[in-house]
């Protein structure tokens, strides 16, 4: 579900221990090459110089004895950048402790989450940018849409929400920070590893997406436009059954999208919508994966390709019959750029 906050809506790369070959400046930057990460506080492991950094190889301890090999596996990167401090918004240095630097736009954590969790929605993040991961950014418009509006992806709880917004007015995070989905510990799902390693689905695929996509529907508002009009609209009012401003009592039969919450106005709809038909695209829904698909049929029930192809032909035209740069793979949380 998207969610809003601020004037506008609600973001690469895991990073490890302040460990193995790493190098920190006075502006509060690390460097490293590939080392693990705790599961735990930031601070922790981390700790060391006025910065919360070490330039030391980290004890066994540090670690964590409750990693699995899968959330090791996540916490081994290519090199990559963390601040510590936002390089612009002291307003986000109150709430937020941790940022990684995805591409300039920032996945964002409090204290309460770990490490692992951080960064494997920050490796998803890039992993949608970056889909082919050749070190380059897919799409530099739709990337470019998101670094100029200064978008960020927090990853924190309800409490650290509530209090961040409470404190942000009158402040250049409540008209300049741009933000268009968070992702919540303790309550959305996180497949550490990837959905066919952790068994289970990862909310960080729709939620990261939702902040991706902001960038496809300013970029390329003929196609991807949020609003009526666009072939992404006339392809949702197909779907649907008819263009409907507000939810209706009841879907006409033969919709395959029948959204239902009536929070959710028309723009929203498209939201999810594209996420539904992005999931399908890239064979996120397939049965042998996850049962996502068979838990949400009251609302979606499209689970591969080839069954878009068939069901919804105006979409699967638009994302397959034009030389866009779509993400057709399935982020998995680690994010290996080739050389």
């Amino acid at each position: 579900m998207v969610s809003a906050f601020g004037t506008v809506f609600v973001a690469l790369a895991l990073i490890g221990c302040a460990g193995g070959n790493s190098s920190s400046s006075g502006t509060g930057v690390l460097t490293t090459e590939p080392a693990a990460a705790p599961d735990s506080d930031h601070g922790g492991c981390l700790a060391g110089d006025e910065f919360g950094l070490s330039d030391e190889t980290p004890e066994p301890e540090c670690l964590g004895e409750t990693l699995s090999q899968v959330e090791r596996s996540e916490t081994a990167p290519p090199p990559l950048r963390m601040v510590f401090e936002h390089p612009e918004f002291d307003c986000l240095n109150v709430t937020f402790d941790m940022f990684v630097d995805v591409f300039g736009v920032y996945v964002v954590g409090t204290s309460g989450v770990p490490d692992a969790h951080l960064l494997h929605t920050a490796n998803v993040l890039a992993q949608y940018l970056d889909n082919d991961e050749d070190g380059v950014p897919d799409d530099s418009d739709v990337l470019g849409v998101l670094t100029d509006h200064n978008f960020v992806v927090p990853v924190w709880m309800e409490s650290d929400r509530d209090s961040f917004w409470d404190g942000a007015r009158g402040t250049p995070c409540e008209d300049d920070v741009s933000m268009a989905a968070s992702m919540y510990y303790g309550q959305d799902q996180w497949a550490l590893g990837g959905l066919q390693a952790a068994g289970s689905w990862d909310t960080n695929l729709e939620e990261v997406w939702h902040v991706v996509s902001v960038g496809w529907y300013e970029t390329y508002p003929e196609f991807f436009g949020d609003e009526p009009e666009s072939r992404l609209s006339k392809a949702m009012d197909t779907a649907r059954g008819g263009h409907f401003e507000h939810i209706p009592d009841s879907y006409p039969e033969g919709s395959w999208y029948a959204y239902d919450d009536d929070t959710c106005d028309y723009r929203c709809q498209i939201h999810e919508y594209f996420y539904w038909l992005l999931m399908a695209n890239i064979g996120a829904l397939d049965p042998s994966i996850s049962d996502k698909c068979d838990d949400s049929r009251h609302e979606w029930h499209v689970c591969s390709k080839s069954e878009l192809e068939q069901v919804d032909e105006l979409a699967y035209a638009l994302l397959n019959h034009y030389d866009f740069s779509l993400p057709t793979r399935i982020p998995t949380g680690t994010y290996l750029p080739l050389d």
